[in-house]
């Protein structure tokens, strides 16, 4: 896709967040999809295969959603994934999206909504910032 096509779809502060997804891992998992399937669908055409999840049922054409309580996940859902991530999650979901990664030994990628400290490896990349924990 056209990076500036792909800029306008996604704003750009999600930019190094795909720079970064991309090329590293192959199939990924977003918690919480909520309303903003932009990422998703900018990592699918980046050829990163995605599926999503959320407590409530969310419909996007070509894009897979599963309803999902992270905080009593259906572990086999989310099996042979390379990474789990999620885009401004509640402060409070968070103990639960790492239990999640931790337990499926799973890269795991969060962006939270502001400078929330979330306890994993602070990543810049690009003009992004967002927090990384290593279980792969």
């Amino acid at each position: 896709m056209n990076l500036k096509l792909e800029r306008q779809n996604c704003s750009h502060r999600y930019q190094g967040l795909l720079d970064y997804i991309t090329g590293r891992y192959d199939y990924a998992a977003e918690i919480g999809i909520g309303h903003f399937p932009d990422v998703a669908f900018a990592l699918l055409k980046r050829g990163v295969r995605v599926f999503a999840t959320d407590i409530q049922p969310f419909h996007y054409s070509g894009l897979k959603v599963i309803v999902d309580d992270i905080l009593e996940p259906d572990f086999p859902a989310y099996t042979t994934l390379d990474l789990i991530y999620s885009l401004r999650p509640p402060p409070e979901l968070v103990p639960y999206i790492v239990r999640l990664a931790r337990r499926l030994s799973t890269d795991l990628i969060i962006k939270p909504l502001a400078s929330e400290y979330q306890r994993g490896q602070l990543i810049h990349h690009g003009d992004t910032t967002f927090f990384l924990w290593n279980y792969r």
